[in-house]
């Protein structure tokens, strides 16, 4: 698997799961203000990236069995 493949599936996985975790997060409030909202959200996907950074450069430096 190509590092660039890696570093992407990373990524977006990463990213994904904390846009999954965000809108779990906000369902309980979603007929309420939209402020808070945006803010739970703002948070868990700033995390989530925060989060995929080292994952990716983890994935990127990690060597593969049989290379």
């Amino acid at each position: 698997m190509s590092p660039a493949f890696r570093l992407l599936t990373t990524l977006l996985g990463v990213s994904a799961l904390s846009a999954a975790t965000a809108a779990l997060a906000c369902w309980p409030i979603r007929h309420g203000p939209l402020g808070p909202r945006l803010l739970i959200s703002g948070l868990f996907l700033a995390t989530g990236l925060v989060t995929a950074l080292p994952a990716c450069f983890t994935r990127l430096s990690a060597t593969t069995p049989g290379r």
